[in-house]
């Protein structure tokens, strides 16, 4: 049994679509996204956003979506890590950590400062997940949002 990863590219939104998707579900969370959004940034040239897919066995089993960042008050690039999903039938064979390690080498290669993301407070295995890879959870630290409505209000 074996772990392969590749970035994504043009063709892969409909994967990277089935596996957000599925973690949306498993976070409970909304999730409108359609294939031809990931299709876009995947074909964009320029994207300052990008994904990877882990294969196990050559089936599409996991995907990592991260995005360039900067941190203000390091003075250097950081990425952030929008998601990391794999897909219930693949979890708890390497893929996650395959896929967080990718991502690590990106960073490394970019000479990245930091990889930042979030996670569900809830999350328990997550949690440890993250910090068994050395990761340091930062308590007080909020996650704000404004959107809809109130984005419209306070933009126009």
């Amino acid at each position: 049994m074996s772990v392969a990863i590749r970035k994504a590219g043009p063709g892969d939104g409909d994967t990277i679509h089935a596996m957000l998707r599925e973690l949306a579900r498993h976070h409970e969370a909304p999730f409108t996204a359609e294939p031809g959004d990931y299709e876009r940034f995947l074909a964009d040239p320029h994207a300052v956003n990008g994904a990877l897919i882990a294969f196990w066995n050559g089936t599409p089993a996991g995907c990592a979506t991260w995005q360039r960042s900067y941190s203000t008050f390091r003075g250097r690039e950081t990425m952030y890590m929008e998601d990391i999903s794999v897909m219930p039938p693949f979890r708890r064979q390497g893929i996650g950590k395959a896929l967080f390690e990718a991502v690590a080498q990106m960073a490394v290669g970019r000479k990245a400062e930091a990889v930042t993301w979030l996670m569900m407070g809830w999350n328990a295995d997550a949690r440890r997940f993250y910090e068994v890879h050395g990761a340091r959870i930062e308590d007080g630290v909020c996650f704000c949002k404004i959107s809809g409505p109130a984005l419209e209000r306070l933009g126009s």
